[in-house]
């Protein structure tokens, strides 16, 4: 009787953490990706007020001070990131790739929260959110499949602008000055035609993932492949349902 009992709330608990596993799953990406966004500005903007924090207390310590300027700056890096400003991108290009990494940006993360921790105890505190935040992102990214699509997307697309402007600036600075707004114009020009192309690629897609799935699967899903790891995953057009396991 008295393991009956003590077994229902486990079955509750974990029902209800399947349940919302399933509501994140299906939840759409869009939603979701501005979810962590906010998530992820409020991060930064936590990381940035640690540093502060240090000038606040008036710490005439020089190595605090010097992780505080350190932290200040590179919580700064990753608010302009989630702000996705074309100037920002052009500097992230130039200086630091890795931003167009999903990893890259996961680990850069994780060491600003961990320059944190020597920032007394506020550092200790928003650097335990930040690893808490580190793994969050990686939960979404392992259980929604349309999500990390979607982000790695909307990374190639901002490195693909950057290089167009870096490109069409490059070949006015070789042109002369007289020729450079003609130079300018025809490069924007060459990337709009690209980017008219990618959609129409994008537009595409969904109709060959159907047809790589297959005739066995059953109505509404489609076989997709992570082109990072070569992974199969399946969708579901019509739920907007994803899974990394072959539906029956």
């Amino acid at each position: 009787m008295s393991e009956g009992q003590g077994s229902a709330p486990e079955g509750e608990s974990q029902g209800c953490c399947s349940k919302c596993i399933q509501k994140l799953k299906n939840l759409d990406p869009k939603t979701l990706s501005y979810i962590m966004k906010i998530i992820n500005i409020i991060n930064a903007a936590l990381l940035a007020f640690t540093g502060i924090w240090v000038f606040i207390s008036q710490s005439v310590d020089l190595l605090l001070v010097l992780a505080a300027m350190y932290v200040i700056m590179f919580s700064m890096i990753l608010l302009f990131w989630e702000l996705k400003l074309e100037a920002c991108n052009i500097c992230f290009l130039r200086n630091m790739g890795f931003m167009f990494s999903w990893r890259g940006r996961l680990l850069f993360f994780i060491f600003v929260g961990t320059l944190a921790f020597g920032l007394g105890t506020p550092g200790l505190v928003i650097g335990i959110f930040t690893f808490f935040n580190a793994a969050w992102n990686v939960t979404i990214v392992c259980i929604h499949p349309k999500y990390f699509e979607q982000l790695r997307e909307t990374s190639e697309k901002a490195m693909a602008d950057a290089l167009r402007t870096e490109a069409a600036k490059f070949a006015a600075n070789q042109a002369g000055a007289p020729e450079a707004a003609g130079v300018i114009e025809a490069g924007m020009g060459a990337g709009h035609e690209m980017k008219k192309w990618e959609d129409e690629q994008k537009a595409a897609t969904p109709a060959s993932g159907a047809a790589a799935g297959g005739g066995d699967l059953p109505a509404g899903w489609e076989q997709r492949t992570d082109e990072h790891s070569g992974t199969p995953y399946w969708v579901n057009a019509t739920t907007g349902e994803q899974s990394w396991e072959k539906p029956t």
